[in-house]
């Protein structure tokens, strides 16, 4: 009999399926990196992106979670499977005319709105854009948004596809999908850039192949299972607007929407800060991001993929314990897997970024400005892996309106952070001797000397925040500055979902979180002192020693995170064990049947 909880078999198929998804994804990156490294048209591209990006998110990406899914689910196994299949016709109907409608907007009024923003003397000055901008960007700007905008229409309507799919548990096709548009992100620029020398234009219709193909790899597991024929008729139109189900899922969707257009209006203050930085600073973030992104994707993303469909299923106030152990589950599963990757990260980010990006015209440069967002950004995976799971309980529950707060105080405390931490870390090199002087007062014990500098210090803190300095690593700013916002949003969230439902105490929640925390710290200080030795001993300016000290630093990592496990009996890694031995059995015995975690 299969356990409450998430199947394991499925987590880890849906993992292997993300794993090799975000492999692809860093091989696109590099590409990407051997082309243009971090160069003003790339940033040019990267804001570019950033509108149809941000037209998905607000109207599919959100209302997928908060709305869709859950209310597939209650259609599902309330209504049956007919209703269903009628339910996504008129709520397809209805996003595809939405994304259609808005992208040609976009399309139409892409010169004024880029001239209003990017374009904007005025804004410039304001934000002290250190990279100019001018005619001929912001041509190239409405350029690859208009080529862009195509994304948006053929990524909503998959979206929808893959929430029906997931609903009927078919994972691991839906996982396949965002696999198919990153090779189109590899192979296309090969064509285009390399071949073709279209420039950052070519990485644009990489994309829009890159949608098509994520939705084309759907099709055949949905039509298989989608019983009705599907209509575009004015009729059908008409029918949507009055479907309770689809007025219901509208309902829901409003709120997260909401808290969406505030995330997105983040993202845009973050790049119109980065264009004040150095020149490359949004492609060096973006670069970052993308590793940082790693484990969330892979690790957050499906646990809290194959959760949500579990949680809808019992949100209801008579299966209140299955739904807490179900959350729970997944919340420690998850701790389990991201804490150790945030310790890699941290001590390995050199080399790291040096063997996933550097060549061509990713340079030393380069990597240094990307190593340093990466291990400043990686204090925002535990916090963003927590919250995909916590807001997916909130839809589950169909609460969308509670967590806008969370997300609200969240998306000021990221543009506030992001706006002082910038200017601080433009001052790297005025700061940094400050605080290594202060270090060694400390170590030679000189206390009267230690505070005059400290007092000194906190004087120059505040002119520090409040004015712009010349260092490159001013771009650290905007990545503390996620992490910060995120550490908030789930403390908030944290406490919310638990008045509503009473369902995190010490015991099931925080202390299970300290001993893996405390186990990961272990692990962290074993793996620095180790790396240290081996960068003393290996010559890494050559490719060949990068490897062997990456491989064998987190190697070390890995074992002593299990050894460390063992020792502090943590759940999870006996759960792994019995996993490994009866995938074993399946595979080389014909044994072993699912169980759930």
């Amino acid at each position: 009999m299969r356990k409450l909880g998430l199947n394991r078999n499925g987590i880890f198929i849906v993992m292997s399926i993300l794993l090799v998804t975000k492999i692809l994804g860093f091989i696109k990156l590099r590409t990407i990196a051997q082309l243009f490294g971090v160069s003003h048209e790339l940033d040019i591209f990267w804001a570019a992106f950033t509108i149809p990006d941000m037209l998905f998110t607000i109207i599919v990406a959100g209302s997928l979670n908060a709305a869709i899914i859950p209310i597939f689910s209650e259609v599902l196994y309330k209504e049956g499977k007919d209703r269903l299949d009628k339910f996504f016709n008129h709520l397809s109907l209805l996003l595809s005319i939405l994304c259609i409608i808005f992208a040609g907007l976009f399309f139409i009024f892409t010169p004024q709105i880029t001239n209003g923003i990017v374009g904007s003397d005025a804004l410039q000055k304001a934000l002290n854009f250190t990279q100019k901008i001018n005619s001929e960007d912001v041509n190239l700007f409405v350029t690859i948004t208009r080529i862009t905008l195509i994304s948006p229409i053929l990524l909503g309507f998959s979206s929808i596809v893959t929430g029906y799919l997931q609903v009927k548990k078919q994972f691991f096709i839906t996982s396949l999908a965002p696999l198919f548009y990153n090779l189109a992100l590899i192979i296309g620029p090969i064509i285009f850039v390399a071949f073709g020398k279209m420039g950052v234009e070519g990485i644009a219709i990489s994309a829009v192949v890159g949608s098509l193909l994520h939705l084309i790899i759907q099709l055949p597991n949905f039509f298989s299972d989608y019983n009705q024929r599907y209509s575009i008729s004015f009729a059908t139109f008409k029918e949507a607007l009055k479907d309770s189900k689809v007025i219901k899922a509208v309902k829901l969707a409003i709120p997260r929407t909401i808290s969406i257009v505030g995330e997105q209006i983040n993202t845009v203050v973050n790049t119109l800060i980065s264009f004040s930085l150095a020149s490359g600073a949004l492609s060096s973030y973006k670069y970052a991001l993308s590793l940082h992104q790693f484990p969330i994707n892979i690790i957050g993303s499906a646990v809290a993929q194959l959760a949500l469909p579990d949680l809808a299923q019992y949100s209801d106030p008579e299966h209140k314990e299955k739904f807490t152990k179900i959350f729970n589950s997944s919340i420690q599963f998850a701790l389990y897997l991201v804490l150790p990757m945030i310790a890699i990260f941290v001590v390995l980010r050199l080399p790291i970024v040096r063997l996933i990006y550097g060549s061509g015209a990713f340079d030393w440069r380069a990597t240094i400005l990307t190593s340093w967002c990466l291990v400043l950004l990686s204090f925002s995976i535990l916090g963003q892996t927590v919250d995909q799971i916590i807001l997916r309980a909130f839809y589950a529950l169909k609460e969308t309106w509670l967590p806008l707060i969370g997300i609200g105080i969240s998306i000021v405390v990221n543009i506030a952070v992001a706006y002082f931490l910038t200017n601080f870390f433009s001052h790297y090199f005025d700061w940094r001797p400050i605080l290594q002087q202060m270090l060694s007062q400390i170590s030679v014990a000189d206390g009267a000397g230690f505070w005059e500098v400290f007092k000194s210090f906190i004087q120059d803190f505040a002119r520090w925040c409040t004015s712009r300095g010349d260092s490159d690593m001013a771009v650290g700013g905007l990545s503390l500055g996620l992490g910060f916002s995120y550490m908030v949003e789930v403390l908030i969230l944290y406490i919310l979902l638990n008045a509503k439902t009473k369902m995190i105490t010490f015991n099931n929640t925080v202390k299970p979180f300290l001993v893996k925390f405390l186990n990961t710290v272990l692990m962290g200080i074993g793996m620095y002192l180790l790396f240290r030795l081996f960068d003393f001993k290996l010559d890494t300016s050559r490719t060949m020693y990068i490897v062997v000290l990456t491989v064998l630093t987190s190697g070390y990592g890995v074992l002593s995170y299990w050894i460390g496990s063992r020792v502090f009996k943590i759940e999870e890694v006996y759960i792994f064990e019995k996993w490994i031995k009866r995938m074993w059995a399946k595979i080389f015995k014909g044994k072993g049947n699912e169980e759930s975690i």
